[in-house]
């Protein structure tokens, strides 16, 4: 038997690919198909036994090769389909089977006559039901598609036309002709789906293809790593948008009085959602930094302040890991520096050091003064590293000690990014370390006589009646976002579109807007969000989006909107949403 023929000329090796593929996807789909075709033929074997008093015997003798066929096909097709050749072997075989389940299926029109007009139809809608799925299961393959529908529909043409001449009557010759049209159109749609299938395998087939000369060329040229960070980027955003959702839907439940089994549960999941979230923010940082989107913005920064807080926030979970979190911090010390990427330095310095220090070890972060310089240091008591390892920690996904590939201890691409900020910031970077003898990363920052700026406040939580639009395309996002400021109290409302949204803010106004950066249809969050400030100009603004390209970020950033990266939880949310109701 031979397949569709082609109109291109398509290599042996794609060609042997896509056969490859149709057999793979038509295995995977057999055991679904006989459970429908089971489930249709007893509905035959009912309509059969009821109706043909005489003829019963041999309704339960065909239900049961039914049965029988079926529970072949379920354990021997794998063996059957891969027994001999493949290719054209295989399709050969295939086609066998098919063309056997399309003559039993069609076996029950003997006694078509004996039907009434409701069981006529009711066999006939089984039998068009199955021919059509068989599109897909075929992947539209003529020569496979026939050898299955033609053995059921032809004959169910035929006894339509049967009745009509038994009982004088044209409606069912035109059923019968009608039957006929829908299988010559069966056959063209299959030709779509085997279009539609073919191009798909030639289209793996050439990513894997590609895949393997990115591999090649990723040893070759540094170039592939602004691909790779490319990449990184766009894929992020769909991974984002459902934990996003799951981000929030934690939040809501947190927010709830649950009791203690339920609330430990939710906290483990709270945990889980952190890290997942965690590894795509470093993938993020990795991309931006690469992009050269990330700019600096220097500000007198309180070293000691900044070192403190850190801290206090890390010290719940050293404790919680069995790590003793010193602090050696006793002198005032200022510079001039980005606070927020220092702050994500030392986020990761400290990150890093916890993984790798067992429990009952200790992490110290430290500040003192070395002349007219400020040496800012993480130190660890954990495993440590030959000075061989020193220039590898540095490389992306290298981890010493992790040839498992623990997930709990990151992706390994805390120090890279670390490196990266560090060169950024001009700030130079040291490593000390040796094995078992833990390990030290210095930061050395010159000193500035301008006073840092003073703690900010912290946002006010109570957002009760404070109105929220959320523009989103995604329907999830808008529930879950709308459950969550729900809980908070705020009175919300959305929108899947920017026509939405105006008509929203144009019929009673609102308090803030949280709008998605690329809406459905190519739509701007952009100008959307544009539009709404010229109507509403007091409302808090924010976009809250999971793309990450950078060219839409810096796009973004500078329209003057905060720009929230999913998944975003509540303490993110609240910095954003402050009541400034007078």
């Amino acid at each position: 038997m031979r397949s569709e023929p082609r109109h291109d000329a398509a290599s042996p090796l794609v060609q042997a690919y896509i056969h490859h593929r149709f057999e793979e996807t038509f295995l995977s789909q057999s055991r679904r198909a006989q459970i429908g075709m089971l489930l249709g033929a007893t509905l035959i074997a009912l309509i059969w036994f009821n109706r043909v008093e005489p003829h019963r015997p041999f309704a339960l003798l065909w239900e049961g090769i039914v049965l029988m066929v079926a529970g072949w096909r379920m354990r021997c097709t794998t063996d059957f389909v891969r027994a001999g050749s493949p290719g054209v072997g295989s399709m050969r075989r295939i086609a066998a089977l098919l063309a056997v389940n399309g003559v039993l299926m069609a076996l029950p029109l003997v006694d078509f006559l004996r039907f009434n007009a409701t069981d006529r139809a009711s066999v006939s809608i089984i039998l068009l039901t199955t021919a059509t799925a068989s599109t897909v299961t075929t992947s539209g393959y003529r020569s496979l598609f026939l050898a299955f529908a033609a053995p059921m529909l032809l004959p169910l043409a035929a006894a339509w036309m049967w009745v009509g001449a038994d009982h004088a009557d044209p409606g069912p010759w035109g059923l019968g002709a009608l039957i006929l049209v829908f299988l010559l159109f069966l056959v063209s749609l299959g030709r779509q789906v085997n279009a539609t299938f073919e191009a798909s395998a030639r289209y793996r087939h050439g990513e894997q293809q590609l895949n393997e000369e990115l591999t090649r060329a990723l040893e070759r040229a540094d170039e592939s790593n602004r691909a790779k960070t490319q990449f990184l980027a766009a894929a992020s955003h769909d991974l984002r948008q459902p934990i996003h959702a799951m981000t929030v839907l934690v939040a809501v439940l947190m927010l709830r009085d649950l009791d203690s089994d339920s609330a430990e549960t939710i906290k483990l999941l709270d945990s889980v959602n952190q890290t997942l979230s965690k590894q795509l923010d470093s993938l993020l940082d990795i991309s931006k930094l690469d992009a050269g989107t990330v700019t600096p913005r220097l500000a007198p920064c309180r070293l000691d302040s900044l070192l403190i807080a850190h801290g206090e926030a890390m010290h719940g979970v050293a404790a919680d890991r069995g790590i003793e979190l010193a602090l050696r911090c006793s002198e005032r010390l200022t510079t001039l520096t980005d606070e927020a990427l220092l702050g994500r330095v030392l986020q990761n310095l400290t990150d890093n050091a916890l993984k790798f220090t067992p429990p009952g070890g200790q992490v110290t972060l430290s500040l003192q003064r070395a002349g007219d310089d400020a040496l800012l240091a993480v130190s660890d008591t954990g495993i440590g590293m030959a000075a061989e390892e020193h220039a590898n920690v540095f490389r992306e996904f290298y981890q010493v000690a992790n040839v498992e590939r623990d997930r709990t201890k990151g992706l390994g691409l805390g120090l890279s990014i670390v490196q990266r900020l560090c060169g950024l910031l001009g700030v130079p970077l040291s490593l000390a370390s040796a094995p078992s003898a833990g390990t030290t990363i210095s930061l050395r920052l010159p000193l500035s006589s301008a006073e840092g700026r003073p703690a900010p406040e912290a946002a006010p939580t109570d957002l009760r009646d404070l109105s929220v639009l959320v523009i989103d395309d995604e329907a999830i996002i808008r529930h879950s976002m709308r459950a969550l400021l729900g809980q908070l109290g705020c009175r919300v409302q959305v929108a899947e579109s920017g026509a939405q949204a105006v008509d929203i803010v144009a019929a009673g106004g609102v308090d803030a807007i949280l709008s998605d950066l690329r809406l459905r249809g190519g739509e701007s969050g952009i100008a959307v969000l544009a539009q709404l400030r010229q109507m509403q100009p007091q409302a808090i603004t924010a976009f809250i989006t999971g793309d990450t390209a950078p060219e839409r970020l810096s796009a973004a950033h500078a329209v003057g909107v905060p720009v929230l990266i999913k998944p975003v939880g509540l303490p993110e949310l609240l910095k954003v949403l402050r009541p400034t109701k007078t």
